[in-house]
């Protein structure tokens, strides 16, 4: 490869090895300070990532190095890379919230172009404010419970990305797994008032099914004992209802289904929220995952599992943490790879709003320009069966017809 000498002149050795945590990967993988030669030297632009909540010495941090460098070594293995350079990814050991603005500076000094973060929320949201409208390009890791949009234009921040959909994404899933389960009917949407989360989810939700030409009763009540709904449901059976969308908690959903079951057998009961233990009693109860179609994608787990073992021998990962983050090394390393350089912030951040060809087990993932997330993704329907959630085919979801938290 016919590497390029010349790079900007920025911090000494010292400070760049203080940015970036210093463990090894696995006892086969090279030591962290060897892929930051590339770095140092200027034949290689430099990608931050910051730690997960439980550090790069757990399970998760190392699943998360392995991915990315297999993705790394991939690109450094093609013959002129990018227009003869590489892409490192540099993992941040900073944790406190009030080192940021010192990190940033210097990773805006060292060309940073592009962080990704697996940090928590509010660790995230922080960063976030610094980087939003000035770069470098931050992308969440996962996001489903953050705005990256403006308040003020309801669009996108120009530097943040966010890997999943939003949290209200799932109400799109139930309003379409209810449409495909019994199309054109009456849906009774239930809520609780005292929440404003739930009450919104509904509203999106009876909003979505209008969409799909079904018509919803809204059923709300301050769900505070367990059979609170039980005259409204005997109401709706009466009537003929059959299809009832739950943004309950569990015990409220619970008793709803216990209401219906004692009846009718061809009703359906939705659930907003994760496939819940107390919940496996209620037989054909049903919920929409984000994740479950790659924890129970054998063939996918095991095609990651390979892929980074080829890379650095029997190695250790989390498969589902694996994938998600080998897709999150593939957007970045695209984004450069498409503008030519890691020396240009905006054009990266507009090849990252626009990219494609994104891997994740079987799916391929598209990012939506309007939206910074993926333009869709597939949500699991889990079904109750024999006292265990059963899987019950898919439904997608295309950001652009989410709300944003």
């Amino acid at each position: 490869m016919n590497w390029h000498k010349t790079f900007p002149i920025f911090f000494p050795l010292l400070i760049l090895l203080c940015l970036c945590a210093a463990p090894a990967l696995c006892s086969e993988a090279a030591p962290e300070d060897e892929p930051l030669l590339g770095v140092r030297e200027g034949w290689s632009w430099p990608v931050v990532v910051i730690q997960p909540p439980e550090g790069w010495d757990s399970e998760a941090g190392n699943t998360i190095k392995l991915a990315m460098r297999t993705a790394e070594r991939e690109l450094s293995l093609e013959r002129d890379a990018i227009n003869g350079r590489e892409v490192t990814f540099m993992f941040s050991d900073v944790k406190d919230a009030s080192e940021i603005g010192a990190r940033l500076a210097m990773w805006r000094a060292m060309h940073v172009a592009a962080i990704v973060t697996f940090a928590d929320a509010d660790f995230s949201d922080a960063l976030a404010e610094l980087c939003a409208e000035n770069g470098p390009s931050l992308i969440y890791a996962g996001g489903e419970e953050t705005s990256i949009n403006s308040p003020e234009t309801g669009d996108p921040r120009p530097y943040l990305f966010a890997f999943d959909l939003p949290y209200f994404a799932r109400a799109n899933a139930l309003a379409e797994a209810a449409s495909l389960e019994h199309p054109g009917e009456l849906a009774a949407v239930f809520t609780d008032i005292l929440s404003a989360r739930l009450a919104r989810g509904a509203s999106l939700t009876a909003g979505y099914l209008a969409a799909r030409n079904m018509t919803s009763l809204d059923i709300s009540a301050s769900a505070y004992s367990q059979d609170q709904f039980t005259p409204q449901v005997r109401e709706l059976e009466a009537g003929g209802t059959k299809v009832y969308i739950c943004w309950l908690d569990a015990m409220a959903t619970l008793s709803i289904w216990q209401t219906l079951e004692r009846r009718r057998a061809d009703s359906v009961v939705f659930y907003s929220g994760p496939p819940r233990v107390i919940l496996t009693d209620a037989d054909g109860i049903i919920v929409v995952d984000k994740d479950v179609l790659l924890e129970r994608n054998t063939e996918g787990r095991n095609a990651i599992m390979k892929l980074i073992r080829d890379r650095f021998g029997d190695a250790s990962v989390e498969p589902v943490l694996a994938a998600r983050t080998y897709a999150l090394a593939r957007w970045a390393l695209g984004a450069y790879r498409e503008v030519g350089t890691g020396d240009d912030t905006p054009a990266i951040a507009a090849a990252l709003g626009r990219a494609s060809g994104i891997p994740l087990m079987d799916e391929t993932l598209s990012i939506d320009p309007s939206t910074h997330r993926p333009r869709s993704r597939r949500y699991g329907l889990l079904r109750v069966e024999n006292k265990r959630w059963a899987s019950y085919g898919s439904v997608e979801v295309y950001s652009a017809e989410t709300a944003e938290e």
